[in-house]
């Protein structure tokens, strides 16, 4: 890596969490950083984050293929929160100076 710092994005997609993961039920990382990917804690949140992100997701419904419940999304917009919270918080004080965290998701849930 060349003393290069790697970045952790922060951010939400269907079926990862914020940390993007292989496999939803055990939150295991792809980020190839050994403190992120065998952090316990991490891995729990994780996969919490996930699961509550990837249900918003509707298949068949409302005349689509694929729906996306935005109001459900806002009425969990606090627990969402709080979880990206905690996995930030985890990413700080695990880091030994070889990554930087870029939070995508608390400006956006704010804004909802």
């Amino acid at each position: 890596m060349n003393g290069a710092k790697r970045i952790v994005k922060i951010q939400l997609d269907y079926l990862q969490g914020p940390i993007w993961i292989s496999d939803i039920e055990t939150g295991e990382s792809l980020m190839g950083i050994e403190l992120i990917d065998h952090d316990l804690i991490l891995k729990e949140l994780n996969r919490q984050a996930g699961q509550l992100f990837s249900s918003y997701y509707e298949f068949n419904s409302h005349d689509q293929p694929c729906w996306f419940n935005h109001e459900q999304e806002k009425k969990d917009k606090d627990i969402m929160l709080e979880l990206i919270r905690k996995i930030v918080a985890r990413l700080d004080e695990i880091n030994d100076g070889s990554f930087i965290v870029e939070d995508y998701e608390t400006e956006r849930l704010n804004g909802l």
